[in-house]
């Protein structure tokens, strides 16, 4: 019965060729369409590993301590005038606080100093100063080193010494216990 109908239906003289030339054209222009799909799939991958990497590296702060900061300020490589991550301890001096003007009212501003080996960096910071900044405690600040022996601090950070010096943890329990009057 199919071959009935296939009888029935009208053919051209030149159906053959046409269907064969449509044949050809398809199979040529498969591997350029192909190519095309490689190139820009490639394109896009280049593309989010470029803004993946450029994200990361806007991200991430070179981390120094105060003495190699300081150490530069000497040298032809200078770190005056980039982003860093600076790592040291707070200083024995008191913690200043000055009022800024702005735009929104007043800033009050933290001045304090960072030492480490033997160096000494004058730190400025808008932001609140962590519940647990001590004099003499390890502290890591994000900022921009603005001048030799200069810092202007956008985030601080400190640990708590407890967690890292278990003796001095333990010479507080025994100070306490002895103040209550149970040891």
């Amino acid at each position: 019965m199919a071959a009935a109908r296939e009888s029935a239906l009208p053919r051209c003289a030149g159906a053959g060729k046409l269907e064969a030339f449509q044949t050809a054209e398809y199979s040529a222009s498969m591997p350029s369409k192909k190519k095309r799909f490689i190139f820009g799939s490639m394109v896009i991958v280049s593309a989010l590993v470029a803004l993946v990497a450029s994200s990361m590296q806007s991200n991430t702060l070179r981390s120094i301590p105060v003495h190699e900061l300081r150490a530069a300020d000497d040298s032809p490589q200078s770190l005056v005038g980039q982003r860093l991550r600076v790592v040291g301890y707070i200083g024995q001096e008191p913690v200043r606080q000055t009022a800024q003007p702005t735009s929104a009212g007043k800033a009050n501003i933290s001045h304090f100093t960072v030492v480490e080996k033997g160096a000494t960096l004058q730190v400025d910071c808008r932001d609140a100063l962590p519940d647990n900044f001590r004099k003499g405690g390890p502290v890591q600040m994000d900022g921009e080193y603005i001048a030799p022996g200069r810092f202007q601090a956008d985030r601080i950070f400190t640990k708590c010494p407890s967690k890292y010096d278990a003796q001095n943890a333990g010479d507080a329990t025994n100070a306490a216990a002895s103040a209550s009057g149970t040891y």
